[in-house]
């Protein structure tokens, strides 16, 4: 065991953070591993962001804590991957880079994420769900939220040990860099591309029994090398408040599964729960809470604020609300958002 954060010595651990643009949220998720993570090495990579003051601010951090490797990628070329331009190059740099020094797992978050915790029993636990079965190579470290138990995403192997039923890698989480070796493995252009190829060759996806990171709720994105939507501004010391250690106790002695809902508390603002992490731009959104409502009940699964994260006495009036949708964001906003986006798309014939 370790005399604080950190992670078992047996074990070394790359932390890479992937980020293009969203300076918020991508000095967040740096100083959110940082702390959760306090004796772990970390790669931070810039892909082609193209913005002086978090290039600075990247380089200030990189200067200031000896653990910390910088990548400044210059080019992000979108004509492969209209959604996320050249995000898997950077990837299989990381990899690379990771595999040179030597590591055993390289743990990736998107710049739009936080670490809430961390300590020696995360690889602890993954090491042995890769020796129980030779065709994982990575582990979903990020808690999901609850609409995706309303899919057929999630095939339950035994109590708290979940896999991805569509992926044979998916883009964030803990990889191990002895069987990533052995394989020859790569990131291909798209997401849905290697997820289908190495699950056609065999290899499946877990979601480790301990999530200890989040995505930031209703957030800003980045599309076609464009932000879409406001980033949320911190008014603690993170996005999101980290579990305490009575909460990491609950999540390590729960025989349930940890979903995003229960972990992910704003701190200091408020958005709109369930959950919501990425844009609006299908009808997926209005899918899950028809499903959810026809599941749970119209009051159990209607949207509502989350407060937890608020300033006892604070108001929903007095603080920020969701970076992309205010007051009438509890339906108007969202029904308003994807209409607009389905028109555009219309008239370019996309």
């Amino acid at each position: 065991m370790l005399d604080g954060k950190g992670t078992d010595p047996a074990y070394r651990v790359l932390h890479a953070i992937v980020g293009h643009k969203l300076p918020v949220y991508f000095a967040n998720a740096v100083s959110s591993v940082l702390s959760m993570a306090a004796s772990d090495d970390v790669l931070v990579v810039d892909n082609a962001s193209n913005i002086p003051s978090l290039i600075q601010q990247l380089r200030s951090t990189a200067a200031r804590e000896p653990r910390v490797r910088l990548l400044l990628r210059e080019s992000n070329d979108t004509t492969r991957n209209r959604k996320v331009g050249g995000l898997y190059d950077a990837y299989n740099e990381v990899m690379e880079h990771a595999l040179r020094h030597g590591y055993d797992y390289v743990h990736i978050m998107q710049h739009d994420m936080q670490l809430l915790w961390w300590d020696e029993s995360i690889p602890r636990l993954a090491s042995e769900i890769f020796a129980e079965y030779p065709e994982c190579v990575n582990i979903q470290t990020q808690a999901l939220p609850r609409h995706v138990d309303l899919s057929d995403s999630l095939e339950r192997v035994k109590p708290k040990l979940a896999l991805l039923q569509h992926y044979g890698l998916t883009d964030t989480g803990l990889y191990d860099l002895a069987k990533w070796r052995a394989r020859d493995m790569r990131f291909g252009d798209s997401e849905v591309a290697h997820a289908i190829e190495y699950r056609r060759a065999g290899l499946r996806v877990f979601c480790h029994p301990l999530p200890t990171v989040a995505p930031i709720p209703w957030p800003a994105v980045v599309r076609v090398g464009r932000v879409i939507g406001r980033e949320a501004q911190p008014r603690e010391k993170f996005l999101l408040r980290p579990l305490t250690d009575a909460e990491i106790n609950q999540v390590k002695e729960s025989t349930e599964t940890t979903w995003l809902e229960s972990v992910c508390v704003p701190w200091g603002w408020t958005c709109l729960t369930p959950y919501w992490v990425t844009d609006l731009s299908t009808i997926d959104y209005w899918v899950y809470r028809y499903r959810d409502i026809r599941s749970r009940g119209l009051g159990a699964a209607w949207p509502r604020w989350e407060r937890r994260g608020l300033p006892a006495g604070a108001s929903v009036r007095r603080v920020q609300r969701s970076p992309r949708f205010g007051r009438l964001g509890l339906v108007i906003q969202p029904a308003w958002h994807a209409a607009r986006q389905a028109i555009g798309r219309s008239r370019h014939g996309r």
